[in-house]
């Protein structure tokens, strides 16, 4: 049903035009284009502000200064990125700072914590969503497919 509701919109598109529309000819640089004009202002940052206002912090990302940023855009490709190294060249300057396994580690993104919603102390109230009825009267919803998620986080 979902996908009736949704017709023929398809979340790729719009980065498919943004990558059209980038002023650039080289894959990552209109991939990093679509980047800025999509996902960061559209998710990333979003989310990061949310979070860190929600416990009133003021969140400051030094790395997406406008002059930074431009600088950067400007490298060759080969000094942004090596092999599956992003940042490549803030990596060489940083080494002799920073440990090797900081530098090189892998990314560690934000895990949302949905085992310990539906494990913890929030279980009941988890629950209670995951198979309510306000999510299936929005139609958007396999109810069966949410009670098989949450039974799946508590087991």
């Amino acid at each position: 049903e979902m996908k009736s509701r949704l017709g023929a919109y398809r979340a790729e598109d719009r980065y498919i035009k943004a990558m059209a529309d980038a002023p650039a000819r080289d894959p990552l640089d209109r991939a990093q284009y679509a980047d800025i004009r999509i996902w960061l202002p559209g998710d990333i940052l979003t989310k990061t502000d949310r979070m860190s206002m929600a416990v009133s912090l003021e969140a400051r990302e030094p790395l997406l200064d406008h002059r930074l940023v431009e600088f950067a855009a400007r490298l060759p490709v080969g000094q942004r990125i090596r092999g599956n190294s992003g940042k490549y060249l803030l990596k060489k300057a940083m080494e002799p700072f920073l440990p090797q396994d900081i530098l090189y580690r892998q990314k560690m993104g934000f895990v949302t914590p949905i085992s310990a919603w539906f494990r913890g102390a929030l279980a009941g109230e988890a629950t209670a969503i995951a198979g309510g009825s306000a999510l299936a009267r929005t139609g958007w919803f396999d109810t069966a497919m949410l009670a098989k998620v949450a039974a799946d986080h508590r087991s």
